[in-house]
């Protein structure tokens, strides 16, 4: 399954290393007991090294020391941490911190669930679609698209009918033909730039048919507003010769203006 491209926490910690030198240094044993003490600057140098390490013997530590209770800019850096090593059995700790009270590690466990992929992933994202910040209810709809979960698209077409607008992205990268006409229904009931990532995710697909593509380009130009217009010519220059291509230049050359 394709995992998230751009993880922004997980760029931040990359980031926030300036003791790489001596994180390289420290041998792994080393740096759990750093990672066990009570002090801010040691948690954070030993976290530093297991993450530079890439050892999968480090989520073990990392996670009993989320557990074990710090303070959330800590419990942050640590669950970044659980994300850099990219291991899936990190899971039961990181789904545990999509409940966390702090917004920050919250954020930052929805960034590690899609860069792991654990077992219970797509649960865990599913309940994300309903944290009380916008920036995560967008992040779990992007994920779940992009971790390839087709059984999550019912959740994510009732996400989009509650204005979170990243689900219809990810709908593009789950949806089959036969969700055409529900996904349709959203068209112009939402503004076309929300929708248009829907309809540049299916275009894309190698897995979507020619044919459903033809159709869905024939739905736009049904709509023949100046926006579609635009967007139909834009997409046939990006597109490969072929029927698809063709469809969407002759479908632009039909809306007036």
């Amino acid at each position: 399954m394709p995992r998230l491209t751009v993880l922004l926490a997980l760029s931040a910690l990359a980031v926030a290393m300036p003791r790489a030198a001596e994180a390289q240094e420290m041998s792994f044993d080393e740096a759990v007991e750093l990672v066990k003490s009570s002090d801010a600057d040691s948690i954070r140098l030993g976290l530093e090294t297991l993450g530079a390490r890439g050892e999968a013997r480090a989520v073990g530590p990392i996670a009993e020391r989320i557990r074990g209770g710090l303070p959330s800019e800590l419990t942050q850096f640590a669950v970044t941490t659980l994300g850099i090593l990219g291991r899936r059995e990190a899971g039961p700790v990181l789904i545990d911190m999509l409940s966390h009270r702090d917004p920050a590690v919250r954020q930052a466990a929805l960034e590690a669930v899609a860069a792991t992929n654990p077992r219970g992933a797509r649960e865990a994202l599913t309940g994300a679609l309903n944290d009380m910040v916008a920036s995560i209810r967008g992040g779990a709809a992007l994920a779940l698209g992009q971790l390839g979960e087709p059984e999550a698209i019912d959740q994510l077409f009732v996400a989009l009918e509650h204005d979170i607008f990243e689900a219809a992205q990810a709908i593009g990268q789950l949806a089959t033909p036969s969700h055409l006409d529900r996904l349709f229904e959203f068209v112009g009931g939402m503004p076309f730039d929300v929708m248009a990532p829907a309809f540049n995710e299916l275009i894309a697909r190698g897995d979507f048919p020619a044919r459903a593509k033809i159709d869905v380009i024939g739905r736009l130009a049904e709509l023949a507003t100046p926006q579609v217009k635009t967007y139909l010519t834009q997409l046939a220059d990006q597109l490969p010769d072929g029927r698809v291509k063709t469809a969407a230049l002759e479908a632009a050359e039909r809306i007036p203006g």
